[in-house]
């Protein structure tokens, strides 16, 4: 296999693991937690940035052509947690704000508008995170340790992600599994009905999006290690468009579904053709992905609108006898 094979399959496999942790994220909180998160992008964009900037060092040695605020050089595991950390802080701070109204398109409009503020920002204050510019020159995790060549650090990151994915399952998974998901599935369905059953859905919705925000900072930090630069040109609103529909394409609420939505839409349609050596950054590409996209949207929203995989319905069974005859007994069906 050929250099240039090797380093888009590289590409793809990185970017797949990332946009899987991502749409994850987005399921948990829109899929189960019925958050409409518009501002989902930004939660991606923290990790990306504070993992660069506790990464970079200080501004003014190496990096005098940018300006930024701390910098510093922890490890890159150490850097990691504190990324994600600060997504979770974030969607903390946002969310006591966002998720006040009760009405969920009230929520999106109000994340909406965060999201367009925070872009605004970030690019017009240069000394916050260099402006429009971004940060560049971010380290690659363990690169001068490793003293690997170009494709076997690249093989060695796309094996450090599959190892994050799989961390990242084990943590939803569990979520998912327990009856803390079942009392977020109800804020869902009926949030009146869960608080007549003494639900605390404010503070359920909270830390659904809480999580959701850390995991979503955990795949920017990990996407900034491969390409090691970030801009606010990476985070745009339509960013988080894409997951949306991943996660609709795949199946609302379904964990599965949401990592096959995301393989199929930004894996196979998108970086696949942005990548492919020999359509890379051609109009051609950029034209067929519109086209494409558009086509599969009608069609799930005309012919599948709960998605490839639905979310598993709950059925419910009475015993047929005894003295708890008629008391109804939920039954999950197997994930």
């Amino acid at each position: 296999m050929t250099t240039a094979w090797q380093f888009y399959f590289i590409t793809l496999l990185t970017y797949s693991g990332v946009n899987i942790i991502a749409a994850w994220a987005l399921n948990l909180q829109y899929g189960l937690g019925g958050i409409l998160n518009f501002a989902f992008i930004i939660f991606q964009a923290v990790g990306a940035y504070a993992a660069a900037v506790l990464t970079l060092g200080p501004a003014g040695g190496i990096t005098t052509f940018q300006t930024y605020v701390g910098g510093a050089h922890l490890p890159w595991l150490l850097a990691l947690v504190v990324a994600t950390l600060a997504g979770g802080v974030l969607a903390l701070l946002v969310g006591l704000v966002a998720l006040r109204p009760k009405r969920t398109d009230y929520q999106g409009m109000v994340l909406l508008t965060v999201a367009i503020i925070a872009a605004v920002v970030v690019t017009d204050e240069k000394g916050w995170l260099n402006g429009a510019s971004g940060l560049v020159g971010v380290p690659k995790p363990f690169n001068e340790s490793l003293g690997l060549g170009l494709i076997e650090y690249g093989w060695f990151y796309v094996g450090v992600v599959a190892v994050a994915v799989v961390l990242v399952f084990i943590v939803i998974h569990l979520l998912t599994s327990s009856p803390w998901c079942r009392q977020v599935r109800a804020m869902r369905e009926d949030p009146v009905a869960a608080e007549a059953l003494g639900l605390n859905v404010p503070a359920r919705r909270l830390q659904v999006f809480v999580i959701g925000g850390a995991i979503a900072a955990f795949s920017g930090a990990l996407l900034v290690g491969y390409i090691g630069s970030w801009s606010p040109g990476a985070w745009g609103p339509g960013e988080t468009f894409l997951l949306f529909v991943c996660i609709v394409v795949g199946g609302l609420g379904n964990n599965f579904g949401a990592a096959v939505g995301s393989v199929l839409v930004l894996t196979v349609l998108f970086n696949g053709l942005a990548y492919l050596p020999i359509f890379s950054y051609t109009t051609a590409a950029e034209a067929l992905q519109l086209v494409l996209l558009g086509l599969i949207v009608i069609a799930f929203l005309w012919f599948k609108p709960r998605g490839l995989f639905p979310e598993r319905r709950r059925r419910f069974a009475f015993p047929s006898a005894g003295p708890d005859r008629g008391t109804a007994v939920a039954v999950e069906e197997a994930r």
